[in-house]
Formats: C-alpha cells, structure tokens, sequence
C-alpha cells in the first residue's frame, strides 16, 4: 500500500510539474547509527504557484512501514495544509488525510468535500487523543480499512489537492496563520515529535519542522 502511494504521490507531482530538490543530509537518516533498525528517507519537492512538498517514508525492523505527506502552501495560496499519513504493520493498516485551515475561514475545498463524501463511511481509525485532532478540517479523513480501500483514498484526496491549486487565491494574512499553527506544532507536539526527538534530538527535531516538513 505504501509503495503504491509513494509512487503515485511521485508521478502525480512530477506531472504537476514539481521540481525535486537535490539530495541533502535529511535524505537519508537511521537510528541508531550502529545498529539501526529504523530507516528514514526523506525527498523534498517545490511546486510553483503552491510551495512546498515533504514525503519521509520510514521502514523499521518491527515491520512496521510508515508514509508522511506534507503539503505546505507557503505561496499563500487559500488550500488547507495538507498532512498524510500511511502506515501498515502485519495486517493493520490505515491513512490519515489531515487538512488544517489554521484559521482561514476562505478556503478552496469544494474538491477536499466531494472525496470525503466518498470516502466517509470507510472505518474510522481509533487514534491517540491529540490537541491537533480539533483544529482539522471537517472532511479530514482518518480511516482504516482495506488496502485497495486506502490506497484509492489517498490517490483521490492527492487528485483532488492538486487539482484545486490553479483555482486557488493568495491570501496574504494566509502565511501568519500558517506560522502560528507551525509554532504549536513545535510546541505543543504532534504525532511525530519525539520520533524526531530521538533522531535529531530537540534543536534538531526543530529545525527539521521548520526547514523540511512546513517552511516558509
């Protein structure tokens, strides 16, 4: 399943037309160093007229495999930020599509709403009690279920995404509230945090958020 996204979020924004950004020391990180037994590799996109794209697939010893998809409109433009989640261990699998507003009343998310339709009725994943889990989007989408179930949630939640940049409007206050909700990410945590803690350690794991995952 995660091969599968992986690939179709590759495909999907070199159509886009998507400039990879070259290799740098994020690209590939483990822990631990002697011994690893978690593998983390990192690629980085910028997008023109929209802004900036993470994805950080990570593969463990335990067997459990995780997709992370940040979509960062550091342009201005008025979509949702954008943060997926994919992971799969024996026969438990689920995807997270987070949309966050971080306050713009005015967005672009007709296209957001129509998958959601299609996709409510799936399972919802039952997640860890979170801050974050109320300041999503309603039609975010946090759902176990099948692989082919899954799989053709995501790629239809990335369809519709990208479709929606060149319908999309700068919004100039955007940027601030995007800040504002990149700074209680840092700190007041989030799903990641002390994975990438215990990574990169504190400073780290900061600037990590602030230069890959959601620069602006």
């Amino acid at each position: 399943m995660i091969k599968t996204i992986l690939e179709f979020t590759e495909y999907t924004l070199i159509k886009a037309g998507a400039k990879k950004l070259p290799e740098d020391k994020y690209s590939h990180m483990k822990y631990l160093s002697f011994l690893p037994f978690m593998h983390f590799y990192v690629d980085q996109y910028e997008l023109e007229g929209f802004g900036h794209v993470m994805s950080m697939h990570t593969t463990t010893k335990m067997g459990m495999e995780l997709l992370t998809l940040s979509f960062m409109p550091n342009s201005g433009k008025n979509l949702p930020y954008l943060l997926m989640d994919s992971m799969t261990m024996k026969d438990k699998r689920c995807v997270f599509v987070e949309y966050y507003g971080c306050g713009n009343r005015d967005l672009n998310d007709a296209a957001l709403k129509k998958v959601y339709e299609e996709y409510r009725s799936l399972p919802d994943y039952n997640e860890k009690p979170g801050w974050y889990i109320s300041e999503r989007e309603p039609y975010s989408l946090i759902k176990a279920g099948t692989e082919e179930e899954l799989t053709g949630m995501a790629e239809a939640s990335l369809d519709a995404y990208l479709s929606s940049i060149d319908s999309s409007v700068v919004d100039p206050g955007y940027t601030r509230q995007l800040e504002a909700f990149r700074k209680r990410m840092i700190e007041d945590g989030n799903p990641s945090s002390k994975t990438l803690e215990m990574l990169l350690k504190k400073d780290g794991a900061v600037r990590f958020m602030k230069e890959v995952v959601m620069p602006l």
